[in-house]
């Protein structure tokens, strides 16, 4: 006679554990890596939409995050005519020093302004708040709100504060984009749509195939963070290219009135 003990037998465990661990390892795939939230023929109309923009206003923290993250959307939209504006909230002093400069925050607002110069910005922004401590600083929203209604952007580009693609996370990448957010919410039904980059719930692509040399040159610009090499980061842009079916492409989540 078999006892029923209502404990699972010793020799199910293991199988119970390894299926628990699967159905774990499915789910967080599913969370924390980037997945396009809509199809690669709707996220590319998406991007030539964005395209269209006359005014386009980019807020970053960093000398180089432009150049890295959405520089080929940017020199396309400079190619078409569009006037693109930029704040960089800091000079990037706790960056790497690979040229050793005796002073880092100038060197990296001198390759800034080359890397614009390649890519067509009109106008850089420069705020030359506290690096690691941009987001919180009070100076920071004023300024920004400041320029924002000068420059009038039909279009706002900000890094992803809600689902930020990883691993890399900065507390001036996801702050910033949180304050800002917060002025753009109290704007009125005319409010421009912002483009929150380095997400992993994209919904619009933008194909960089024919300007993703020109983005390579401006990235290499930032010489006293990356040597002076763009290269690095084909590999990464041809991964998003393929997600939509294109060479290269920098990826969106596109938030609206």
């Amino acid at each position: 006679m078999t006892r029923l003990t209502g404990k699972t037998p010793k020799r199910r465990r293991p199988l119970l554990w390894l299926l628990a661990l699967a159905l774990l390892g499915t789910a967080c795939t599913a969370v924390f890596t980037t997945q396009l939230t809509d199809s690669p023929a709707a996220a590319l109309a998406a991007g030539q939409d964005l395209l269209s923009q006359k005014t386009v206003l980019a807020i970053v923290a960093h000398p180089d995050d432009l150049e890295w993250y959405i520089g080929g959307t940017l020199r396309r939209l400079a190619e078409g005519g569009a006037n693109v504006q930029v704040i960089v909230a800091t000079d990037g002093e706790k960056g790497p020093n690979r040229t050793k400069s005796p002073n880092l925050a100038a060197t990296r607002r001198a390759e800034q302004a080359a890397a614009g110069a390649i890519n067509g910005y009109t106008h850089i922004f420069s705020l030359a708040l506290p690096d690691r401590g941009a987001a919180k600083d009070p100076r920071f929203l004023p300024e920004v709100e400041r320029l924002y209604h000068e420059v009038k952007p039909d279009a706002v580009f900000v890094f992803d504060p809600t689902y930020p693609s990883l691993p890399y996370l900065h507390v001036d990448h996801q702050g910033s984009a949180r304050e800002f957010l917060k002025f753009w919410n109290t704007l009125g039904a005319d409010k421009p749509p912002v483009y929150l980059f380095q997400t992993r719930r994209p919904d619009a692509g933008v194909d960089i195939s024919g300007v993703i040399d020109t983005k390579v040159r401006a990235l290499a610009q930032h010489v006293s963070q990356n040597g002076g090499s763009g290269e690095n980061m084909r590999g990464f842009f041809a991964g998003a290219g393929k997600s939509v079916g294109v060479g290269f492409a920098e990826l969106f989540r596109v938030l609206r009135k």
